[in-house]
Order: C-alpha cells, then sequence, then structure tokens
C-alpha cells in the first residue's frame, strides 16, 4: 500500500504524467540469455554495460521545454514527442534528463534510431557509453531516409576511431554537420548544433576564428524559430569574448529562459551576459529563476541535487551575486542550505578523491556551499554570525588540513575583530598546528618518493623528478596558511593597539581583500592608502554594494565629504535589494543623515526594458531545496506481520531495498549492515530491508545471515515491486527492481538516497552522514527560530519594489 502527496505545487507543471509502466522488458536488444537473466537478476540492464548507468527510471512530458521541430523515422507519436523533448532538453545541457527522454522514446519505439543517437549526444564527448549508444543507431538506421543517414553518421564518424586525436575528430564532425546543413538547408537542428559544436571545439584546440560567422549562422536560427533555445548558444558564444561585445548577446539574454521556462540551465545562460555587463539585480534574477526551477524538478521526482550537473555552480555563483547586490540574508540562507544537502562519497563530499588525490572541495555542494558561506561572512563582517555558526553543523571542524586552515583563519579575524583576543590566539595556534601536519606529510612523502626512486633504480634523472613533484606537495596549501598566520597576527597586534607591531607588515598581506586592507589602513591613520585601495576596490568590482559603501565609508572618515555623499549616491542607485542590518551599511549612518534620508533610504530598481518578459519568480518553485516526502508503505515479514512506514513516525529508518536471495551482492549488503545495527540504533535510527521477492523467499534470506539469530533489522516482502516503484529504485524502460539505500527522517522525509545497479555498502560514510543530516535542518534553517539571522527590516518583491 503507497501514498503519499507533492509538497510543492509548480508553475513549471507537468503537462500530463506519462508514467508508462513497461511490463516488458525493451525490444531494443534479443531477448537476454542465461547470463543475461542472472544480471538482470542483480540490477544490470538487458541491453548492455552503457545501460546500466544513467537514469534509469522513465521519462514523463514536461512542461516548459524548448518548442523546436526535428521529425525522425519513426510512426510512434509519444515516441516523436519523447524525442523532441530529448533535443530541447540536449540544448539545455540537461543531459540526465535528455538522456530520460531518449530512452523512453525507445521504449515507445524500439526501432527509432535516432533515439540512440540522442542516447550518444547526451553523452557527448564522454567515450565510456556513447560509442555504444551510437552503435545501436547504426543498427537501426533506416535505408533510404537520408537525413538521418547523414545524423547519425556524423557522430558515430566522430567515434570511429578513438585512438585519433579528438581534435582531428572534432573537425571532421564539423565538417559533417556541414554536410547536412548544404544539404538540408532548412534543418535548424543542424545549424544549432553546429553552431554548438564551432564554440565548444574552442576548447579542444580550435580557436573560434571569427565570433560573427557563429552568430550570422545563429540568426539564420532565429529568423526561422524566434524562440529557438539556441539563444544559449549566442550567451555562450559573445560570453568568449570582450566585455563590449558581450552587449551583443543582450537580445538572447532577454529571451533564453523564456525559451525554455522548464530548464533551469537556459535561465542560468543569461546571467552571463549581465555578469559582464555589471548588471548584477538582473545577474541575480536569472540565477534565482535557474535555482528555483532546478529545486522545483528536484523535489517533485526525488532526484538529489548534484545529480543535476550544474546545480552546485548556479547556487554558489548565485550566492556570490546574491553578495553583489546585498541580499546577505538570502546568501547565507542559500549557503545553509547547501551544506544541509546530502553528501555521496561519489560526487560531493569534504576531501573527496580523484585518481586517489584527495581534493579540499568538491565541486559539489558540500564544498561550493561551505566556500560561500565562509566567504559572505568574511565579506560583510559578520563576526558574530561567524562565532555562532562554529559551533553548529553549518561550519564543522574538520581533518582537512586545509579546510581546516581556512576556518580557523576566518575564526580568528572574527575573534580579534570583536576584540576577543585569546581566542583569536587559539585560531593562530590552530593554522600552526595545520602548517606543521602539513609539513609532515610533504616530508613524509619526499621520504616516501626517495625511497621509492631506490628500490625502482631510477636514473638520477627521474629521481629528481620524483623529489620535485614530493616537493611541490601541499606548497600550495603551505603558503596559504603561512598568508593567514601573516593576516591573523596583524589583526592581532591591532586587537592589543599595537601600531608599530601591523603597520609595516600591511602591504605584505596577500590573503586580505583591498576593502579589509583600507581600513586597517584608515586604523592605521593613513588616509591617502586607506583612500587609494578604497577607490580601486570599487573600481575593480563595478555596482558592488559592499565596495561602494566602503568607499563611501572611508571618504567620509578622511574628511572629503562631498565625495562620500557622491559614492553614496551610487550605492543608493544600487540598494533595492540591499540588507541593511549589515556592518558595511550602518558605518554609514552619518552619510545619511548629513543627506537627511529615512532610516530606510533604499530606492526601487529602476525598470528595464531589455531584460524579457519574467514570470513572478515565486513561481517558477521554491528558493531553497528540501527533500521529498517519502511514499507511505504496508508490507509483511515472513511471518505475516504488517510493517509500514508510520510505525517509524518520529524515529529516522535507513530502508535497504534488495533484489532477493538470489543476489550475491545483495546478501554481502545486509550482511555488511547488520554489524552496524546497533551503531545506528545508538544514533537513534532504525533498519529496516525491503526484498523484492515474496515472504517465503525472504525467510531463506533470514537463513543466509552470517549471525546465529538472524539479522537484527526486520525485513519484509514487496513482490509486488509497488514500493520499490514508489522510491523509483526500479527501472522503468526495463521493468525490474534496483538496489537502493535510502535514509527517511522522523518526519517522513527521503534526506539521503543510493539507487543503481549496484548496492551501496558503504557503512562507514552511511553512518556519519546519518549523523549529520539529522542534526541539521533540511532547508538549513537554525534548529530554534531566535538563532536565526535578523531579517531584513523591509520585505521586497523580487523586482527590488516594496
Amino acid at each position: 500500500m503507497i501514498s503519499g502527496k507533492p509538497r510543492w505545487a509548480l508553475c513549471v507543471a507537468v503537462l500530463f504524467f506519462a508514467r508508462l509502466a513497461a511490463d516488458t522488458v525493451t525490444k531494443a536488444v534479443a531477448a537476454p540469455d542465461d547470463k543475461q537473466t542472472a544480471a538482470l537478476a542483480a540490477g544490470h540492464s538487458a541491453h548492455g554495460q552503457a545501460f546500466d548507468d544513467g537514469p534509469r527510471q522513465q521519462a514523463y512530458l514536461m512542461a516548459g521545454m524548448p518548442e523546436i521541430h526535428f521529425p525522425v523515422g519513426t510512426t510512434n507519436t509519444l515516441a516523436q514527442r519523447f524525442f523532441t523533448q530529448g533535443v530541447g532538453q540536449l540544448h539545455g545541457f540537461w543531459v540526465l534528463e535528455a538522456e530520460r527522454s531518449f530512452r523512453q522514446a525507445a521504449v515507445h519505439d524500439p526501432n527509432c534510431a535516432m533515439a540512440y543517437w540522442g542516447m550518444a549526444m547526451a553523452n557527448f564527448p564522454a567515450t565510456n557509453r556513447a560509442p555504444d549508444f551510437i552503435a545501436e543507431a547504426v543498427k537501426r538506421q533506416h535505408p533510404g531516409n537520408r537525413r538521418e543517414e547523414l545524423w547519425i553518421k556524423s557522430l558515430a564518424g566522430f567515434y570511429k576511431d578513438p585512438n585519433r586525436p579528438e581534435k582531428d575528430r572534432r573537425r571532421e564532425y564539423v565538417r559533417a554537420l556541414e554536410d547536412i546543413v548544404v544539404e538540408f538547408p532548412d534543418d535548424i537542428e543542424a545549424k544549432a548544433f553546429l553552431a554548438l559544436l564551432v564554440w565548444e571545439n574552442n576548447f579542444a584546440g580550435h580557436p573560434i576564428g571569427s565570433a560573427l560567422t557563429v552568430e550570422s549562422l545563429l540568426r539564420e536560427i532565429f529568423a526561422a524559430q524566434p524562440m529557438h533555445p539556441a539563444h544559449h548558444y549566442r550567451v555562450h558564444l559573445w560570453d568568449g569574448e570582450t566585455d563590449e561585445a558581450a552587449v551583443r548577446a543582450l537580445p538572447s539574454a532577454a529571451l533564453c529562459g523564456q525559451s525554455g521556462p522548464g530548464i533551469a540551465h537556459l535561465w542560468h545562460m543569461p546571467g552571463h551576459t549581465f555578469n559582464r555587463l555589471h548588471r548584477y539585480e538582473d545577474m541575480a534574477w536569472q540565477q534565482e529563476a535557474s535555482v528555483r526551477v532546478d529545486n522545483a524538478q528536484l523535489m517533485r521526482d526525488g532526484v538529489m541535487p548534484d545529480q543535476i550537473h550544474n546545480y552546485s555552480h548556479n547556487s554558489e555563483w548565485l550566492i556570490q551575486t546574491l553578495n553583489y547586490v546585498g541580499r546577505v540574508h538570502d546568501a547565507l540562507a542559500l549557503a545553509r542550505n547547501m551544506i544541509s544537502m546530502p553528501h555521496h562519497p561519489k560526487f560531493n563530499t569534504l576531501g573527496l578523491q580523484t585518481n586517489g588525490v584527495p581534493r579540499e572541495h568538491s565541486g559539489g555542494t558540500a564544498g561550493d556551499g561551505r566556500q560561500r558561506l565562509v566567504e559572505t561572512l568574511l565579506r560583510y563582517e559578520l563576526w558574530d554570525e561567524t562565532i555562532r555558526l562554529a559551533d553548529s553543523p553549518y561550519l564543522p571542524s574538520t581533518d582537512l588540513g586545509e579546510e581546516q586552515a581556512r576556518r580557523a583563519r576566518l575564526l580568528g579575524v572574527a575573534r580579534f575583530s570583536s576584540g576577543k583576543i585569546a581566542e583569536g590566539r587559539a585560531q593562530i595556534a590552530v593554522l600552526e598546528q595545520s602548517a606543521k601536519q602539513l609539513r609532515g606529510e610533504r616530508a613524509a612523502k619526499i621520504d616516501l618518493a626517495e625511497a621509492k626512486a631506490k628500490t625502482d633504480r631510477k636514473s638520477d634523472d627521474e629521481r629528481n623528478k620524483a623529489m620535485a613533484d614530493a616537493l611541490r606537495e601541499n606548497q600550495e596549501p603551505l603558503g596559504r596558511i603561512d598568508d593567514y598566520l601573516a593576516e591573523l597576527r596583524v589583526l592581532e597586534s591591532v586587537a592589543t593597539h599595537d601600531s608599530a607591531g601591523f603597520t609595516n607588515r600591511l602591504d605584505a598581506l596577500k590573503t586580505v581583500s583591498k576593502e579589509r586592507l583600507s581600513l586597517l589602513w584608515l586604523h592605521a591613520g593613513a588616509n591617502d592608502r586607506a583612500e587609494q585601495l578604497a577607490r580601486e576596490a570599487a573600481d575593480a568590482g563595478t555596482n558592488q554594494v559592499q565596495l561602494l559603501a566602503n568607499l563611501a565609508d572611508v571618504l567620509w572618515r578622511v574628511g572629503k565629504t562631498n565625495e562620500a555623499k557622491e559614492a553614496f549616491a551610487r550605492l543608493r542607485a544600487r540598494s533595492a535589494f540591499l540588507d541593511l542590518e549589515l556592518p558595511v551599511i550602518g558605518r554609514l549612518a552619518p552619510v545619511s543623515a548629513a543627506l537627511g534620508l529615512p532610516a530606510d533610504w533604499r530606492v526601487a530598481a529602476a525598470k528595464r526594458s531589455d531584460s524579457g518578459i519574467r514570470p513572478p519568480i515565486e513561481s517558477l518553485g521554491p528558493f531553497l531545496w528540501e527533500p521529498s516526502p517519502a511514499p507511505a508503505f504496508a508490507l509483511r515479514n515472513p511471518a505475516g506481520k504488517e510493517i509500514s512506514l508510520g510505525d517509524y513516525r518520529g524515529k529516522p529508518v535507513i530502508l535497504l531495498f534488495y533484489l532477493g536471495n538470489g543476489c550475491i551482492h545483495c546478501l554481502e549488503q545486509l550482511n555488511t549492515f547488520a554489524p552496524a545495527a546497533k551503531s545506528f540504533e545508538a544514533a537513534g535510527v532504525g533498519l529496516l530491508a525491503i526484498s523484492a521477492e515474496s515472504r517465503v523467499a525472504v525467510g531463506k534470506t533470514v537463513e543466509n545471515s552470517k549471525s546465529s539469530g538472524g539479522f537484527p533489522f526486520p525485513i519484509v516482502a514487496d513482490a509486488s515491486h509497488e514500493a520499490f516503484r514508489a522510491y523509483r529504485a526500479h527501472d522503468g524502460f526495463e521493468n525490474m527492481p534496483l538496489h537502493g539505500v535510502f535514509l527517511v527522517d522522523g518526519e517522513g522525509r527521503i534526506r539521503w538516497q543510493d539507487i543503481g545497479f549496484e548496492p551501496f555498502t558503504d557503512v562507514a560514510f552511511l553512518l556519519a552522514e546519518t549523523k549529520r543530516l539529522l542534526a541539521i535542518r533540511p532547508d538549513g534553517s537554525y534548529a530554534s527560530r531566535d538563532k536565526d539571522p535578523t531579517p531584513p527590516t523591509r520585505r521586497r518583491t523580487a523586482d527590488g519594489h516594496k
């Protein structure tokens, strides 16, 4: 028994929910033999390894997709519609959903060759899966369909000889697309993908000789289809040119999101143009629209944030832009929201390793959210908030040397700036310990490299290279830690009123921004130097409100009151979104008083006519991500006892969806989790296993426990796979259950998940992640409302008007 309804009503809603249950395995390949059947039972696709990864749940026809025309060789209406949807999603770089749409097209017409071309395009230019997809397209291409033959041949040619330089293969791919344009001049999609490829090749050894040539191709597209999503490509094209040339993309910046309002990245891209033009209010609107559209889809469909390739980048760039316009409370809320999102060892956790090398920031929400949180606190001098967050799950201590050093630097700045000298000195000690740790790690690697060189009988040149590589290890982070120490020691001198101890060291500081340096020079009495740095910062960060506010403050304090008023006027013109409860803004009280302004001196944003017709931003989705509700279920164990999700109300539970007693990997997973049951229970978390087999088969699973008393958690049967489907632990294309692990919190929300053709077995990671997630609110807010940062004094609409 399954129930549950969505939490968010969406403007970007579903046109119609075409989740058709595929009762039979897609006929796209031959019926599986015995080995394939065994693999199928273990969660692997019957179609081959390329189909194991990627989306396994069926697609549905979405609202807000681009309107394009790309007829292919199929008589099945739904196959054509899903194919067209997939192409539109490709134009928005929404490759996860594009592949899903193309797979759905193949379900409706297994012989639609272009559906497999689409799957390959969704994985271009990666070489591990795309070649298999395009090979399937070649098998199915229809004799006599010249246009399709050229499309498939163009991409197949790119993968024909993977040992050839990619640069050469890309050049030939361009020529192949040009052949389509020449032979079929009305093929708009050939022109669009050609424009994209020419731009992409710029990063693969083929610089764009003439941007205007590509622009002329794009103009042909827009002359035929004014709202084609190739507006995306025009923004990219001119974003790579000068600031002056970026204005040429404005017409497309005004139409890009509107050309496919259900695709987040199409809202994101105009932000590039507005960024180049220093129009940060418009840039923030575009990035927020993108985040909201993504959040709507993630929450609707139960997809985890970091599964969307651009999600983290878009969110962290939005935070940066919110800082530019002064929406600091929103920036903090979004940064905390990113930190509250689920981590996964494969793609977004601090210290994630790539090829065995740990990275301080993963590039996902884990690292990006923390980085932007630190930057926002430091930029706006939010010392009380910094100290409060240091004792929260949003800015915890880590065992990562450089990340811990960043945290110590921030806390040290906050402590010294708040007059807490002893606490500040404690952070200096943390930095010194971090440096010692990194130097020790480097020394050990040097010794190891030298010993290995001797053992391997390396030549002198090889030995010297190995030693040089080891010497470079940790050199960059060690340099940053030394810079942090220099900064904190200067702040220590300021806090102890030792002017002689810091004045002669200010010019050597490398980690302090020019606006913060201007205040230090002001403190030292060097007014000219302070003014110079404040002006340089404001000029470099054109139209950024914090830099303008700092300039007005410094000018006022050095006695240049008229120039201070002029700087204040420039700030006020950009104040529509500004949060007033900020230290840098509070210091401007004498300036606003001298001008006779009210306490709330902000003005509404200027209306612009070149940014496009925008929908109400709240209609696109929620500003903050929240986990989706867990579908309810009621299933029975081997003894016939009913166990439901409702039994766990108020208590978090780990759900282990496994395929059955015949799956060796499933049994390994259950036996791996069994010893950890007590640890989960100690954390207040239950475990429940859900089998895709019958109650009788579940009884056989229990017999395979490595513990004499059976598994230390209940196991229930879901032979109908109803719960598997509800939790999306199910391949909708091939009608088969998949492995799945879910953390459902006490309020019935899915806080973490892993779904795939192999079971998740990193129990230690999941236990630690479970504790982290349950200690934090899913939307990133504080545990109690009275600890939230002071809200803005005035609520504003999304366009900056009262």
